[in-house]
C-alpha cells in the first residue's frame, strides 16, 4: 500500500475522512477495492487498530454488496445520466439504516453528463450528515472543475500486469494476458475486454477487417446487432491496434483519426450500427485495412 492510501485509511479510522473523494488513474478494480475497504472501516462493528475486522455483519454485507448504507452507482449505458443521479440523490437523502456512515461510490464518474454532474454538485455542496461520496474515474480531467475543486484527489498508480492479474481473482490467466495485450496495457480496457470475451472481440474485429480489406459492404451485416457499449469497446481496441500499426509503419495515420472520429460521434448518442458503417466506408475510400 502506498503512503497516500495508508493516510486515507488512517483518516477513516480516526473519523477525519473528507466527505468527497475523487479516485483517478490506475485500475478501476483497485479503486473499487479501496472504496470497499474504506466503507468497511467506517461501518465495521468490531474495528481493530489495523482496520475492519472483515467478519462482522456490517463487513460481510458491505463485501457482498448488500449493506443498505453503502450505495454503488455506475453507468447503465455509456454515460451516467441525470435520471440515474436524481434516483441516487433520493437514496442518499434518506436516514441511515444501520451504518455509522452512508457511503456512495460512483464508478466511471468521468461518464457523467453535464446535467447529471450539476445535479451531483447540489448534494456535494450540502452533503447529509455522516455521508462520504467517492468518485472513481480513469481521468480526473473528465470531472467538472467545480466538483474537482471540492474533492480530495487520490491518485492511483498503474498496477503491474502481475498485480492486475492477481486482483482479478479466479479467471483464465492466458485469456487475461491476451486481454492485457489487446488493451495496449490499459488495465481498465483489459478488464472490459475480459468481461466481454477475448475470442468474441477478436472475431468481430477480424470480420470488420476482412470487410474493409475486400471493400465489401455486405460483409458488414454479420457484425450486427451490437449495442453502444460493445461498439465503444471495439473502437477502443481498434484504436490501440491502429496506433501500434502506425508505430510499425504498417498502418496509415488516417485510420486512427477515423476511429477517433467514430468514437466521438458514438458518444453523442448516435446509432452504433450507423457509426460502424460510416467508419468502414471512410476506410474503403482510403483503401486501408486495419492491422493484425
Amino acid at each position: 500500500m502506498n503512503l497516500q492510501l495508508a493516510l486515507l485509511e488512517k483518516a477513516a479510522r480516526e473519523g477525519r475522512l473528507a466527505h468527497l473523494l475523487l479516485f483517478h488513474g490506475g485500475s478501476a478494480l483497485h479503486q473499487r477495492e479501496v472504496a470497499l475497504r474504506l466503507a468497511q472501516i467506517l461501518n465495521c462493528d468490531l474495528p481493530t487498530p489495523e482496520g475492519p475486522c472483515l467478519s462482522c455483519s456490517a463487513c460481510r454485507k458491505i463485501f457482498s454488496g448488500n449493506h443498505p448504507d453503502v450505495l454503488w452507482l455506475k453507468p447503465l449505458k455509456t454515460t451516467l445520466g441525470i435520471e440515474q443521479v436524481l434516483a441516487w440523490q433520493e437514496k442518499v437523502s434518506l436516514r441511515h439504516y444501520e451504518g455509522n456512515y452512508k457511503i456512495s461510490v460512483i464508478e466511471h464518474a468521468d461518464a457523467l453528463t453535464l446535467p447529471a454532474a450539476n445535479a451531483l454538485l447540489k448534494i456535494i455542496e450540502e452533503p447529509p450528515e455522516r455521508t462520504v461520496i467517492i468518485l472513481c474515474a480513469e481521468n480526473a480531467e473528465g470531472i467538472l472543475p467545480t466538483i474537482q475543486s471540492r474533492a480530495q484527489l487520490v491518485y492511483f498508480p498503474d498496477l503491474s500486469e502481475e498485480t492486475w492479474l492477481e486482483r482479478l481473482g479466479e479467471v483464465d490467466r492466458q485469456e487475461a494476458a491476451q486481454a492485457f495485450s489487446l488493451s495496449g496495457r490499459n488495465q481498465n480496457l483489459a478488464t472490459a475486454i475480459l468481461e466481454h470475451g477475448v475470442s468474441l472481440l477478436q472475431e468481430w474485429i477480424r470480420k470488420f477487417r476482412i470487410a474493409v480489406e475486400e471493400e465489401d459492404f455486405l460483409k458488414l451485416f454479420s457484425l450486427f446487432p451490437i449495442d453502444k457499449n460493445q461498439a465503444v469497446l471495439y473502437l477502443q481496441v481498434m484504436a490501440v491496434k491502429a496506433q501500434d500499426g502506425i508505430q510499425k509503419g504498417t498502418v496509415h495515420p488516417f485510420e486512427l483519426l477515423a476511429i477517433g472520429k467514430a468514437s466521438d460521434v458514438l458518444r453523442q448518442q448516435v446509432n452504433p450500427r450507423l457509426v460502424i458503417e460510416v467508419l468502414a466506408l471512410e476506410l474503403f475510400q482510403q483503401g486501408g485495412a486495419l492491422c493484425d
